[in-house]
């Protein structure tokens, strides 16, 4: 009596095979996760030129650089001013987001913005290397700015990973290197 074997592989070679897989993706992801950092440095770097590019428009333009803030007269005399607009809201115009700038109302202190123009993430702002485009804003500036320093209140704003250096007077400045 003859006995038929069946084509077909054993289950030693499938988990050969299968082992195999598993050791040239090991291999593989690496490559893939350093080739996606590459291209958010890139993206960052991107990021900087845009916002740098902007300064430069904003001073041909107004023959300055954006001041740090923009203060707000208090209505009552003893009271001091409020901050309110930031250079990156001044740059706003410059970097195509005309729309979310004319959100803003300039005579009010950044405290008593619309949330719509306080809460926007725009993708120019957050570097792809720190975090995800996709992250909701979860860190909130503390405070209708405390005049006594005892303020509780929360008033949430948007993220953003690029800074500016001020010089003495409060003006933005470029880095000169």
């Amino acid at each position: 009596m003859k006995i038929r074997t069946r084509p077909g592989f054993t289950l030693i070679e499938m988990l050969t095979v299968i082992a195999i897989i598993a050791m040239l993706i090991g291999m593989l992801l690496p490559a893939v996760q350093k080739a996606r950092e590459s291209a958010n440095r890139a993206s960052c770097l991107n990021n900087e030129k845009q916002l740098v590019l902007s300064m430069h428009m904003f001073h041909n333009d107004h023959n300055r650089l954006p001041h740090l803030h923009i203060m707000v007269c208090s209505p009552e005399p003893d009271l001091p001013a409020y901050p309110g607009a930031t250079w990156a809201v001044q740059l706003l115009p410059y970097i195509e987001q005309n729309n979310l700038y004319s959100q803003w109302d300039l005579t009010l202190d950044y405290y008593k913005q619309k949330a719509l123009a306080r809460e926007n993430p725009l993708k120019i702002m957050l570097c792809p290397s720190r975090r995800s485009t996709q992250t909701p804003p979860t860190l909130s500036i503390s405070g209708d700015y405390p005049l006594d320093g005892n303020s509780t209140t929360n008033t949430p704003g948007t993220l953003g990973d690029y800074a500016v250096v001020i010089d003495r007077s409060g003006h933005v400045e470029l880095d000169k290197t």
